[in-house]
């Protein structure tokens, strides 16, 4: 049974919030973009989440309106037609149109941005709040974590089933669809979302032998041929073979919250560079087990299994092939897949309690294909306590 989020800690959110305006000298936030909005409302509508740097917020919708009058939501509520009734709305709950605004610039289109600025804001200086929301949702609270592991659960229990599906001839598109089917029944809500506004993903990638190393145009490890020219990543028409490895990336999201799994499988055996990455792979996931805690630089994370990898003299496969091998091996999810923190060379925020990442080792490997792993995780003083747990072991089909 999916939980609601209390009011009492969406109230939490927002009067942290609004002492990282007080702290920027930032009047009044308007938050727009559906995961930011329901993270400090426990809704998601077409409207704006006024927040001011003190007094209480107020919720602005257009639609919808009958079903959103009688929620419970902590703030006033207002509906609205036009976009031009907003100044109205603001000016009569006192909330200041004097600047600085802050708005969340990665995410906000560019026409609404200029009509903000133009209509509603007239000469009014605008910053950028996206630092700041992405900075607080890095840390999560109990319920966040609780609904991450009711996801990674999901996952759990619908990676057991692909053994009994997987056979010579199968397709990837046939594999990903049983199992996507299965997590849909399980509790995945079906959208999974992600902030880059160029990263587009469904369930994730399932992907066998060479279109394992077919890369795509986003910004992850691994991409496929996919179904599409219109949308060329994830699985394909290839068939599953005997001796390749299969990888099974997927993203499952209850109440709003992700986790992120991979696991390999094989039908028969896989060659032996295969086995060397895999057990590479392993040694890398116990490191960052052990290493990441609380207060850790993630440059230094980063560097020590980069170093690892050296040393097995598998740099030249790892996390993607040569140049367009992409920069991290980590990304925090929560709300969306793509949240703060990422483990890279440059991240500038050091590691903190209750943070949780998925980490994904991952080697492309020529003539054979991609071979790696992935875990959901928590940030803890005694290391990552992992919310995924299916075991790590390569799945023998036979």
């Amino acid at each position: 049974m999916q939980q609601t989020v209390s009011q009492e800690e969406i109230r939490r959110r927002v009067a942290l919030f609004q002492e990282l305006l007080t702290a920027r000298g930032i009047n009044l936030a308007l938050i727009r973009q559906p995961a930011d909005l329901y993270y400090y409302t426990g809704i998601v509508a077409d409207g704006f989440l006024a927040v001011p740097a003190a007094g209480a917020a107020t919720l602005m919708v257009r639609r919808p309106q009958d079903r959103l009058a009688a929620a419970e939501i902590p703030w006033d509520l207002v509906f609205y037609n036009d976009f031009g009734e907003l100044p109205a709305w603001l000016d009569d709950r006192s909330l200041a149109r004097t600047g600085p605004l802050g708005l969340e610039l990665d995410v906000l289109p560019a026409a609404l941005y200029l009509r903000l600025h133009h209509k509603i804001f007239p000469g009014i200086a605008i910053q950028d709040v996206s630092p700041l929301i992405r900075q607080q949702r890095m840390v999560k609270s109990a319920y966040e974590i609780e609904q991450i592991s009711r996801a990674a659960a999901i996952l759990d229990e619908a990676y057991a089933t692909l053994p009994e599906i997987m056979r010579p001839g199968l397709t990837e598109l046939e594999l990903s669809a049983a199992l996507e089917y299965r997590l849909r029944l399980l509790g995945h809500q079906g959208l999974v979302r992600v902030r880059n506004y160029s990263l587009e993903m469904f369930f994730g990638h399932v992907l066998s032998g060479h279109a394992g190393l077919e890369l795509a145009y986003t910004d992850t490890p691994s991409g496929g041929l996919g179904f599409s020219p219109a949308f060329p990543q994830g699985a394909s028409l290839k068939p599953l073979a005997p001796g390749e490895p299969i990888t099974v990336d997927i993203g499952s999201c209850f109440n709003g919250y992700v986790a992120d799994m991979t696991r390999l499988f094989v039908i028969g055996d896989l060659p032996a560079a295969a086995w060397r990455a895999y057990d590479l792979t392993l040694e890398l996931l116990h490191y960052f087990e052990a290493e990441a805690r609380p207060g850790v630089n993630p440059g230094d994370l980063y560097q020590g299994l980069c170093s690892m990898v050296a040393q097995a003299g598998l740099s030249d496969f790892f996390m993607g092939p040569g140049p367009e091998r992409v920069s991290f091996v980590a990304h925090g999810v929560g709300l969306e897949l793509d949240e703060f923190p990422f483990i890279t060379a440059r991240f500038p925020l050091p590691l903190a309690a209750d943070m949780v990442l998925a980490f994904e080792p991952k080697f492309f490997l020529p003539e054979v294909g991609l071979v790696g792993l992935e875990d959901t995780g928590r940030i803890t003083a005694e290391g990552v306590k992992w919310l995924t747990r299916t075991p790590r072991e390569v799945v023998k089909v036979q």
